[in-house]
């Protein structure tokens, strides 16, 4: 299967053949390597190969201000390169090669949903492809979003390899900088035979968490992150993973396929959805006002268990317009159930964020309203018998 993207400008260059020598024909590369132009840095050739999608992030940001400051950094950066030239322990464990994915005009991971998708779609030529010889990747990212990239990359890139996410939260610059451990933490797991088959992770202070169920805790700490179910898949001995337990597979995760993804009218990007958040006195104009801007859908944030307090009137003229929606919960734990009669979609115990990113996924893929319901609902209606009647 042949993807489209964008290569941003970085270290990995896109190419058709392997150079040949004058006077001969072009010759088909052997590996995904040589045809994506990787070029490897390593100490033993035997070693894992490691792709490292850079991105930038607190990982790569300086401050101008001293070691003491951690919140007005980003004046000055750092590349993935000279992260990887801080650590010489990577190269016992790994060969790494790094592609670029900043831009100077294009926004970042951060706020570009096509920026991302093409990221994507290079990691998945790269280590899903049948001529692939990595063994997995390792993304940096700005901490603030890293939870949707991964989920992201764990819906789509879903050929039993691992793919890391992994951040900062002080700058490089700064008393106690977190980024290295957290760098080679998340290298040592993608090279981690245990690894496979376990979806995409994050490595963040000597945790291992899911990508399906991540999510930021809080916004200023080195343990920023946390598990919203199912808890931690393992933790870092001696800056090595541990796993506590065999791979497994949240009941609630759908594998995309991305050929259909990228043949979607949004392409290279996603369809536009919005997310809401719900209180007293909530005003349903605001959800067609989402519709009206172009929304293809809507994630609703409700109240305890997925609880709407006012609006519902609009919001039944915005499905019966087409939008599709899906209502979770704006408490930090736990499941927005289904109903008996659904009319839209519950998110179970799947965050507002990643609700987003699963909505845009489904209708790239042709889902309705009710597929929709399907694809949110099925697992927790068997599991508490309560079948579906539209």
């Amino acid at each position: 299967m042949q993807l489209r993207y964008v290569l941003v400008t970085g270290s990995a260059v896109a190419s058709a053949f392997v150079t040949a020598y004058p006077g001969q024909r072009p010759l088909q590369p052997l590996t995904s390597s040589e045809r994506l132009g990787l070029t490897w840095s390593r100490t033993n050739s035997s070693l894992p190969k490691i792709l490292i999608l850079f991105t930038g992030g607190t990982i790569a940001g300086g401050s101008i201000y001293g070691g003491l400051d951690d919140t007005q950094y980003g004046q000055i950066e750092i590349t993935g390169e000279e992260i990887i030239a801080r650590n010489p322990y990577l190269y016992n464990i790994s060969q790494l090669t790094v592609s670029n994915w900043t831009t100077a005009n294009d926004g970042s991971t951060g706020t570009n949903d096509a920026l991302v998708m093409n990221m994507t779609r290079f990691a998945y030529d790269a280590l899903c492809s049948s001529d692939s010889d990595i063994t997995g990747a390792v993304f940096t990212h700005g901490s603030n979003s890293l939870e949707e990239t991964a989920f992201l990359m764990d819906a789509l890139v879903n050929c039993g390899k691992p793919v890391v996410g992994t951040g900062a939260m002080r700058p490089w610059t700064g008393l106690s900088y977190d980024g290295d451990a957290n760098f080679f933490q998340a290298v040592a797991l993608a090279a981690s035979e245990d690894s496979k088959n376990r979806g995409s992770m994050i490595a963040f202070n000597n945790r291992i968490l899911s990508a399906f169920w991540a999510t930021k805790l809080s916004p200023n700490v080195p343990d920023a992150f946390g598990s919203t179910s199912a808890g931690e898949l393992g933790a870092f001995l001696n800056n090595m993973p541990y796993f506590y337990s065999t791979p497994s597979t949240p009941y609630q995760k759908y594998f995309f396929d991305i050929a259909i993804i990228s043949n979607d009218s949004s392409y290279p990007s996603l369809p536009k959805v919005d997310i809401l958040y719900t209180m007293r006195e909530f005003d349903g104009q605001l959800v067609l006002d989402c519709l009206k801007n172009g929304a293809k859908g809507v994630v609703i944030g409700g109240t305890g268990n997925g609880g709407l307090p006012n609006g519902s009137r609009q919001i039944t003229q915005a499905l019966e317009m087409g939008l599709i929606i899906v209502v979770g919960t704006r408490s930090p734990f736990g499941p927005s159930s289904p109903a008996r009669e659904p009319t839209y979609a519950k998110s179970g115990y799947i965050h507002l964020p990643q609700s987003r990113i699963m909505l845009q996924l489904a209708i790239a893929s042709g889902f309705n309203q009710n597929q929709t319901i399907e694809l949110f609902e099925s697992t927790l209606r068997r599991a508490i018998d309560q079948p579906f009647v539209f």
